[in-house]
């Protein structure tokens, strides 16, 4: 088993708010894939479907709860994971803060009882930006992707049609279904190789990325380390 070259720190003080071995979350609306890159930061895929836990070889009536142990084993689910158009975060921290931002929580609000949202940098593109995915059964890959307006509008002419067309989108059955929906209500674009895409998805993004939207790539120590500074000034 490989382990993080980065050494572990407790301190006395408040709970922490994360958990770095945490494979899936399940809230009272939706599903959440988490992944731990040995590169750092975190890649999530939020409102997870059933079929997104098969296509990734997974339970979906009984996923992990916990991360792989080994490393290298991690780095390829991260990978397959990004597949689904899953988004990679500085830190655990970072996405919770873009959470809430997107929950539309006050501007003076503390997020993890450290973080005050207003002196956070803004969503990027990347991080505000609505990605669906299927991989259809004769091959290529179907990627519709709009920009969202919680975060500032950027893209007025990118927008979803119909808010409850992602609700269609969840009766999809089969990941056919899915690529059908796309392709006729999601104005998805098909690509026979995923390289050639060059949008704001991080499906590419394994080989070349070295920091994060806003910021290095935290491992989860530093989001500790970072998490605790915040807090030590507000108390």
């Amino acid at each position: 088993m490989t382990t993080s070259p980065r050494k572990r720190s407790f301190r006395c003080g408040p709970s922490y708010p994360y958990d770095s071995s945490q494979r899936t979350r399940f809230t009272d609306d939706r599903a959440r894939i988490l992944a731990w890159p040995s590169g750092g930061g975190l890649i999530v895929l939020d409102e997870a479907e059933a079929m997104d836990f098969e296509f990734l070889g997974l339970d979906p009536l009984d996923p992990p709860m916990k991360r792989l142990p080994d490393d290298l084993e991690e780095d390829v689910f991260c990978q397959r994971l990004l597949l689904l158009g899953a988004k990679w975060w500085n830190s655990e921290a970072r996405f919770s803060i873009v959470l809430l931002i997107e929950c539309g929580v006050a501007q003076d609000y503390l997020v993890d009882g450290a973080f005050i949202i207003r002196k956070q940098p803004p969503p990027t593109m990347r991080e505000k930006h609505l990605i669906k995915v299927g991989w259809p059964s004769t091959g290529g890959v179907w990627i519709s992707e709009f920009d969202t307006t919680w975060a500032g509008m950027d893209e007025e002419d990118n927008l979803l049609d119909w808010d409850e067309d992602l609700g269609r989108l969840r009766m999809a059955r089969t990941m056919d279904e899915r690529c059908n929906m796309l392709r006729d209500r999601f104005r998805g674009t098909f690509y026979p190789d995923l390289k050639t895409y060059c949008g704001y998805g991080f499906f590419n993004a394994w080989e070349e990325k070295e920091l994060g939207e806003v910021g290095p790539l935290l491992y989860p120590d530093e989001t500790h380390d970072v998490w605790w500074n915040a807090y030590g000034v507000l108390f």
